[in-house]
């Protein structure tokens, strides 16, 4: 019998790496999906599940906390369980280990479940023996909270969402959300620092074609707003924690 945790193995292959040879927020946020698809269908509340009861799972909120990242070609465990579920959203947790047994990072995630027609959010508790899965095993960071979006920030970037940016939907893909985010800053502040911290809150879904700019705005020292905006609307908002 499967129990509540899962953990997953995944290289740090060469070809994703960054310019310091090591993983990137976008290749550790793809390992998280991996892992959630493949922690939640193996339990019986996946994509084939969700699907033939009309439903998919919408990632809605992320934090993501880094004490470092890993090397080029070498191996780290990702270890996901469910936190919590109630009606509207259930929680999911991560813990990182490197292949020396270190952890290096923890996140918590927020998915609500929608019908796939109306797009509308529908009852989590509704899925079958997925409250069984609920693990104590503690995640020693916030939940991911409400993000709101500073006030005067300054255009940073736009751009069209192309064939490369979208899912299954046709929209955005939720890793594309957090890469284009980190490519607004200058290779200068990789030289200097890392992401530490990376919080994000989707709100609505960027399509396919339409224009999208982004905002950004150094609230404190180290510490930046970022929105994603689409008609002046803001679609996806995140907080950014340099060390």
């Amino acid at each position: 019998m499967l129990g509540n945790i899962g953990t997953y193995t995944y290289t740090i292959d060469a070809y994703l790496t960054d310019f310091r040879g090591k993983a990137t927020l976008p290749m550790i946020g793809g390992f998280m999906l991996q892992a959630a698809t493949r922690h939640a269908e193996e339990r019986g509340f996946g994509y084939s599940c969700m699907v033939s009861k009309q439903r998919v799972w919408v990632l809605t909120r992320m934090n993501i906390q880094l004490s470092g990242y890993p090397d080029n070609d070498t191996q780290i465990k990702l270890h996901t369980w469910v936190s919590d579920v109630n009606k509207l959203f259930t929680e999911r947790c991560f813990a990182f280990e490197d292949q020396n047994g270190n952890y290096f990072g923890y996140a918590r995630s927020l998915w609500a479940s929608i019908d796939i027609q109306t797009r509308r959010a529908t009852n989590v508790l509704e899925l079958e023996g997925m409250t069984d899965f609920i693990s104590d095993k503690e995640c020693p960071i916030d939940s991911a909270g409400k993000i709101v979006p500073a006030k005067d920030s300054e255009l940073a970037d736009s751009f069209i969402v192309k064939y490369s940016d979208i899912d299954i939907n046709k929209h955005l893909n939720s890793m594309k959300y957090i890469e284009h985010f980190v490519d607004i800053f200058p290779l200068e502040l990789y030289q200097k620092k890392e992401i530490k911290g990376f919080e994000i809150n989707y709100i609505t879904e960027g399509k396919y074609a339409s224009e999208l700019s982004i905002f950004k705005k150094e609230i404190s020292d180290n510490i930046y707003s970022l929105d994603m905006r689409h008609d002046d609307k803001a679609i996806c908002v995140a907080r950014v924690t340099w060390k």
